[in-house]
């Protein structure tokens, strides 16, 4: 992993992890309907300059050889759309990977960063949402210790099933 280094992202990184982020959504064609279509870059591109410079939003990103090519962030999970009563829980936003780096355990170094960081901000548990038909981030997530905390549902955001999953982070 020393190939990589990590560091808390920027506002100046928001292009960059777009990019990372639509390669990974273009995988979701895979499993996705023919008729299926990304979310806006523009929208998720304006979220991230909003989302980088607030205290309470953690992300960080990858690089390689002065590369930007993965990222990982969570927030308090009743900051976002899907809203929650509980102040222990993270929401678990993002975990995207450039394509060329998937096996590199990269994933792995940074989904263990934002556990870590999310416990130590006090935080109890996480919870994420990922497509139903993504089954290698399922699988991923799953080893990881996350368990499917409901049925999969439609989400009209991403349009596509999405499988919600939960982790503690109590020891």
């Amino acid at each position: 992993m020393s190939e990589y280094a990590l560091r808390p992202a920027e506002v100046a990184d928001a292009e960059a992890m777009i990019a990372v982020t639509f390669e990974g959504f273009e995988s979701y064609r895979s499993f996705a309907p023919p008729e299926w279509s990304p979310p806006s870059a523009d929208e998720e591109l304006e979220r991230l300059r909003v989302l980088l410079p607030d205290d309470e939003v953690w992300y960080h990103v990858a690089e390689r050889e002065g590369e930007l090519v993965g990222h990982v962030g969570f927030l308090p999970a009743h900051r976002t759309h899907w809203g929650a009563d509980d102040a222990s829980l993270a929401h678990f936003r993002q975990l995207f990977i450039a394509r060329a780096h998937w096996g590199s355990g990269l994933a792995a170094t940074l989904h263990a960063a934002a556990v870590e960081e999310a416990a130590a901000r006090g935080f109890t548990a996480m919870r994420l949402y990922t497509p139903a038909g993504q089954a290698r981030a399922r699988r991923f997530y799953e080893r990881a210790g996350w368990t499917l905390a409901r049925p999969p549902a439609f989400e009209a955001h991403i349009g596509l099933d999405i499988a919600e999953y939960r982790r503690s982070l109590l020891q």
